[in-house]
Formats: C-alpha cells, sequence, structure tokens
C-alpha cells in the first residue's frame, strides 16, 4: 500500500499586494488620482493640467465664472510673469482643462497657487465663507511631442463637445466653445463664428516651440473645431 504523505496548506504569504484589497469606489464614481511622485518637468514641454470640482458644485460653465478665470489670469501674470503662463484652457460643469508653460521649478507652484486663488475666487463668487472647491489632486501630462501637443489642444478646444455642450454648426462658420480660449486660437482649419468678450484678456501668447508653432508644423496642421476628442485621443 503506498504511503500517503499529509497535505500541506498553501499559506498566504505576508506583504504584498491583494487581489480585491482597497477602499470600494461609490457607484458613478472615477476612481482618484494616484498618490505618486510628479516626475520631473522640462520648461520646453507644455502641460495639460485637469482639476476636477467637488461634489456638490453648481456648473462652472457660466459667463460670471468666465469672468472670474480671465480676472485670475490677470492676477497671475502680474505676479509670475512669463514663469507660468495658461496658454489655454476650457471650462466644463464640473472640471477645468489648462494647458500651462512653466520654468524649471515653477510648475508646481504656479498650478498650487491657481488652485488656492480660483477656489477663493469661486467660493466670493457663490457667497461661500469656505468650502471644498477641488474634489482631487489634480491630473498631469506633460506634452513632449508635437503630435502630443495637438491632440491636447483638440482635446481641451474641443472638450465641450465630447461632453455634448455645442450644437454643431449646419452651415456657415463652425462653432467654437466660448468657455475656452477657442477664440484666442489662431489654429482652425476652417472659419469659425466670431466672438467679442466684454472683459479684455491678457496676454496667453504660448513661449515654447511645441505650443507656439511645432504642433501646427510638425504635429498634423490645423485643428478642426469640428472634431469631437475621443476617449483615447491623448
Amino acid at each position: 500500500m503506498p504511503l500517503e504523505l499529509p497535505k500541506v496548506e498553501k499559506r498566504r504569504p505576508w506583504g504584498g499586494k491583494r487581489p480585491g484589497a482597497g477602499r470600494k469606489l461609490a457607484p458613478g464614481k472615477r476612481p482618484s488620482v494616484p498618490h505618486r511622485a510628479r516626475p520631473t518637468h522640462h520648461r520646453s514641454h507644455p502641460v495639460l493640467v485637469t482639476l476636477r470640482a467637488a461634489r456638490p458644485l453648481v456648473s462652472l460653465r457660466s459667463q460670471s465664472v468666465l469672468r472670474m478665470l480671465i480676472e485670475l489670469l490677470h492676477e497671475q501674470q502680474k505676479r509670475r510673469g512669463a514663469s507660468f503662463r495658461v496658454p489655454h484652457f476650457s471650462i466644463q460643469r464640473d472640471h477645468l482643462h489648462l494647458i500651462v508653460e512653466a520654468d524649471d521649478g515653477e510648475l508646481t507652484s504656479g498650478i498650487r497657487s491657481f488652485l488656492i486663488r480660483f477656489a477663493r475666487k469661486l467660493n466670493r463668487l457663490f457667497g461661500r465663507k469656505k468650502g471644498k472647491v477641488w474634489g482631487d489632486r489634480y491630473h498631469r501630462r506633460d506634452l513632449a511631442s508635437p503630435t502630443e501637443t495637438r491632440n491636447a489642444l483638440i482635446y481641451v478646444l474641443n472638450n465641450d463637445a465630447k461632453h455634448g455642450l455645442r450644437k454643431a454648426s449646419t452651415s456657415g462658420p463652425a462653432n467654437i466653445d466660448i468657455f475656452s480660449s477657442g477664440p484666442l486660437f489662431d489654429g482652425w482649419c476652417v472659419p469659425t463664428t466670431r466672438i467679442t468678450y466684454a472683459v479684455p484678456w491678457p496676454d496667453m501668447r504660448p513661449r515654447t516651440w511645441f505650443l507656439r508653432e511645432g504642433w501646427r508644423r510638425k504635429g498634423g496642421g490645423p485643428v478642426d473645431p469640428r472634431k469631437t476628442p475621443g476617449p483615447r485621443s491623448l
């Protein structure tokens, strides 16, 4: 009769990642931005920044929020000069998209200053003494090529179309998002609707080669305002 060896229980090793562990997301809630060390930024690379508002906040897409943002950009320009700039942006219902430029070592402090000042101004605008404005850490993507930069321009300037907030123009000039820097953008491939703002805009001309001309010369040419960004357009 063969000798049967006793079965040895397989013990779970200590440490390491366990499947299914961690806090579960509530239904409909986005995953948080991971708390990892940010990569070193190079001044020649523009950066796409996404800022998500806390819930419940009223929609940010209003003329009063747009005027407040333009005022903030004026203040940032006076305080920081060319060391931190926001050449392009778009305001969506519950988040902002920015394309920023910064000198070496100025990116983090510039974004932090923007976050704090925007939150204070928004609370003042909504008549709140205090209150949480941002729901998560900001998301950052460094644009290290002309093609990435062009894709980011499409993503930011046409982001309202992605969320179904813009009616497509069937004839005449193409519509553009009035709650973005689209009216200042000179890289559209077709005529667009002319928009006049009562509030003067700051000087938002880009300084980096990627954002100034590289995206147009080496990234694919002028941008179509009728193009809807896809979920994997970046």
